[in-house]
């Protein structure tokens, strides 16, 4: 008769024990190798938007790459940080994060860039503000809406941001496209919020009109304008009386009177050389029965210096406008040339004035 042995005497366990100094160590080791064996690489921070720029979150779209080249116009403002585009090709952002310097000794780097972002998408802008940290535009031209802005930023430096929107045929879709299109000019718009009304008196609509499409910028006392090459200040003056009385009808200009002004002006300034005696402007259509205007242009020291005057009807007084700019000493044909483009801009001003104020 066979006899039984338990299984525990054939194959006796074997109990492991860890010495309490080896299981530390053990532990150490895992602790250690664990993050770097599930580590994964980490990707570079990307920078914060500001919320004009947050294409995502107020397109409501994934950005994606654009297929179509960047507009010509818009390569004046540099190249832009961000480029994006969704809605089947239908929106795009373009952020600036860091506006490039603007060689121009004339206007701040804002009222460059303003101007140029304008002409970037075929909008004529209202001058920069002097005193303004930020200013937006909202424009329509040929089914392309467009919204862009350009601030400064808490480093003292200058952003911009552009999105263009090409609405959709189908109406659904265009109707969903309009409700994102508000978030984005509402984004826009914050920039300038804070800004003042600037008033506009006679003379600075007509001004206006006069150097439309070119860069400008208003200040607290004078009005800056980049003319071809040449820097232009105009700085006005409350309606008064002129060293000799002058008429509001071109009919009752007398050349005795012109003689006498230009008597007067040459007292007082004995050392200017004049470039354009007192003279009457011929209207901007001629033969038009407009009221009369003078100017006169004359250079001082470092400085050309042209003026209007503009009689107003009823002795109202006589509205004053002078644009100064500086030249380089001894440049004899440059002064003359920058004599014409005074006279010019001074001409402009004075034929801007008929067609808006008479």
């Amino acid at each position: 008769m066979s006899t039984l042995i338990p299984a525990t005497t054939l194959a006796p366990r074997r109990v492991f024990r860890c010495r309490p100094r080896m299981a530390m160590l053990a532990l150490a080791l895992c602790a250690t190798l664990a993050p770097q064996a599930h580590a994964a690489p980490r990707k570079p921070a990307r920078p914060a938007l500001p919320a004009a720029a947050d294409f995502e979150f107020l397109s409501g779209a994934r950005a994606g790459a654009c297929s179509a080249p960047l507009a010509a116009g818009l390569a004046a403002v540099g190249a832009p940080t961000l480029r994006q585009c969704a809605w089947s090709q239908h929106v795009e952002m373009l952020y600036w994060q860091e506006l490039p310097e603007a060689p121009s000794a004339c206007l701040p780097l804002p009222a460059v860039a303003w101007h140029r972002l304008g002409a970037g998408a075929g909008a004529v802008l209202p001058p920069w503000g002097e005193a303004w940290t930020g200013q937006s535009m909202l424009v329509q031209a040929d089914g392309v809406h467009q919204a862009g802005s350009v601030w400064r930023r808490p480093d003292g430096r200058w952003s911009a941001v552009l999105w263009r929107w090409r609405p959709s045929d189908r109406l659904p879709t265009r109707n969903w496209q309009a409700g994102h299109w508000g978030k984005v000019a509402q984004a826009v718009r914050a920039v300038d919020a804070g800004n003042p009304a600037q008033p506009r008196p006679p003379l600075m609509t007509a001004w206006l009109d006069a150097t439309n499409g070119k860069p400008r910028m208003l200040g607290a006392d004078s009005w800056r304008w980049s003319s071809g090459a040449a820097c232009l200040d105009l700085r006005t003056a409350k309606p008064g009386q002129a060293l000799v009385p002058l008429p509001f009808s071109r009919d009752d200009a007398r050349l005795e009177q012109r003689s006498a002004m230009q008597v007067q002006l040459a007292r007082r300034y004995p050392a200017a050389q004049w470039l354009r005696p007192f003279t009457l402007i011929e209207p901007a259509i001629s033969g038009d029965r407009t009221g009369a205007k003078f100017i006169a242009v004359w250079k001082e020291g470092a400085a050309l210096h042209g003026q209007l005057w503009i009689p107003l009807r009823d002795d109202g007084g006589i509205v004053r406008a002078r644009i100064s700019s500086d030249v380089a000493a001894g440049a004899g044909e440059a002064v003359r040339q920058r004599a014409a483009l005074i006279e010019r801009e001074l001409t402009a001003l004075a034929h801007a004035w008929e067609a808006r104020h008479e």
